[in-house]
């Protein structure tokens, strides 16, 4: 796959994103420099690696921005084509970087007939409720479905997809992708250009 290839690859925008991201978190730090130092430096450019990956998705119900419960077998069915990550709206490092390339990696393959049914899991159920994530996804006029639910529900779900590492503190960039009718998801980790997640989707799903 060509997208093995593409390991180190950082675009000028990301870079220009992340620069800015960076700036605006330290200035939001002040008090809060120990709790954020982790998050913070993983916002920093890093090599993207990609791997081939089955999961068996849990069954659980979540509720969407909308507060609609949304059981999420059904919304992830392997018919179906999917981009998924995990984001909290609290965060000021990598997260608003990720839901940006989201944005700019669905208008890239919006006329794509394949394109992937979009969805971000919060990872901070107690403080993101539908409402944070509905007031979340309209500030950056992001029109996809964004999850929530009970801590128990959501850190299963994190579990299985290998997305929880202790803490939001210690939450790390990561997309996974599957074409329709696929078994094995694509597992982006790292931060990465919405150019390159479109390169990756072109490869997967032709």
């Amino acid at each position: 796959m060509r997208y093995l290839a593409r390991a180190q690859r950082t675009s000028r925008d990301l870079i220009a994103c992340l620069a800015l991201c960076v700036a605006a978190s330290v200035a939001a730090a002040d008090g809060m420099e120990d709790h954020a130092a982790h998050h913070a430096m993983m916002a920093h450019p890093t090599p993207t690696s990609t791997s081939r990956v089955s999961y068996d998705v849990p069954a659980v119900s979540l509720r969407d921005e909308t507060g609609e419960e949304v059981d999420l077998r059904q919304l992830l069915a392997e018919g179906r084509p999917i981009a998924l990550n995990f984001i909290f709206t609290t965060c000021t490092t990598i997260c608003p970087v990720m839901t940006a390339t989201m944005l700019q990696f669905g208008r890239a393959v919006a006329d794509d007939p394949h394109r992937p049914v979009m969805v971000s899991i919060s990872i901070d159920p107690s403080y993101d409720s539908s409402d944070v994530l509905k007031a979340y996804a309209a500030r950056y006029g992001a029109e996809w479905t964004f999850l929530t639910g009970s801590s128990a529900d959501v850190l299963r779900v994190l579990r299985v997809f290998d997305a929880y590492r202790g803490s939001k503190v210690n939450h790390f960039a990561l997309t996974l992708l599957r074409p329709s009718g696929a078994h094995e998801w694509t597992r982006v980790e790292g931060l990465t250009s919405a150019k390159e997640l479109a390169s990756i989707w072109q490869d997967i799903s032709s």
